[in-house]
């Protein structure tokens, strides 16, 4: 479907393998919390990922907007898939014709410890961005600005995806990269270019700023918000200040320091702290093992 569509808009991990829309949803253990249902093969998974993605919002939310979030009107589904790779993710919107979200529901797979310190920070990333616009964001900003929720791991992967990108010049100039709204072939490539320039404009002038440089440059134009919110004169200084920052700050060999990293708790550990109350909501029989659920209202 059309990128700008009410429908479908979907924010994806792409360190390891995607999460498909047809995976089959765990049914094995379940936890809720105030914003998050959580199906997961174990309880102790899906209580350890409630109460993290519970942290996760409040914290990202704080960090982007200033403010937590006012409690969605109904939780959001979150379904977990473990496996022995690398994370992965999607995450699906419906959004009002007027603005607003009406659906969300995330997807995770991999190895819970990266599940908790890379896949689920991504894709609760994905959720306040669309609760603040309201609508689609822009792909490089989406994908980018998620990515910044990921750990040291995650960025120094990023780091190096980035810098070969430069080195073979398979970048876009910035002026081309804002409007793209279908995913690429060179889907890496493009994650790294959106996860670098997000992190430049991050440091530069702040969070906040970069939010409202996104949505000025989707309504009004990229050149008059990169004039507005970074004193320069359009797309292409932009372009030239974001590759002299990369070569210093990149190139030098300097290491990458996240902006935010939110400590996740082991599944033990999560089972036993109170700070985000989780309510167990059952446990799946043998004989619905495997089988298809869901848990939107």
């Amino acid at each position: 479907m059309d990128a700008r569509s009410l429908r479908g808009w979907i924010g994806v991990v792409v360190v390891g393998g995607l999460v498909s829309a047809g995976a089959r949803e765990a049914e094995a253990g379940r936890a809720r919390t105030r914003n998050f249902v959580v199906d997961a093969p174990t309880q102790p998974a899906a209580e350890a990922v409630a109460r993290h993605a519970e942290a996760l919002r409040k914290t990202i939310a704080r960090a982007w907007l200033g403010r937590e979030l006012p409690d969605w009107p109904k939780p959001c589904p979150v379904y977990v898939k473990l496996t022995g790779g690398e994370p992965g993710g999607v995450t699906t919107f419906d959004f009002a014709e007027g603005g607003g979200v009406t659906h969300q529901e995330i997807r995770v797979e991999g190895r819970l410890e990266r599940i908790l310190a890379s896949a689920l920070p991504h894709e609760i990333t994905h959720t306040i961005f669309a609760a603040y616009f309201g609508g689609p964001m822009p792909r490089w900003a989406d994908e980018g600005a998620s990515l910044l929720s990921e750990d040291e791991r995650e960025l120094a992967i990023h780091d190096r995806i980035v810098l070969e990108l430069l080195a073979r010049r398979g970048e876009l100039p910035l002026a081309q990269l804002f409007e793209v709204e279908e995913y690429p072939k060179d889907l890496l490539g493009f994650y790294g270019q959106g996860y670098s320039v997000s992190r430049f404009l991050v440091e530069i002038g702040g969070r906040p700023r970069f939010l409202q440089f996104v949505k000025e440059g989707m309504g009004g134009g990229w050149d008059a918000a990169a004039r507005k919110h970074y004193g320069l004169s359009n797309c292409r200084e932009l372009d030239r200040a974001w590759r002299a920052w990369h070569k210093v700050t990149l190139a030098s060999g300097k290491p990458s320091k996240p902006p935010l990293i939110v400590r996740a708790q082991s599944a033990d550990e999560g089972m036993e702290a109170r700070s985000a109350p989780v309510e167990a909501v059952g446990m799946a029989s043998e004989e619905r093992r495997g089988r298809s659920v869901s848990v939107t209202q």
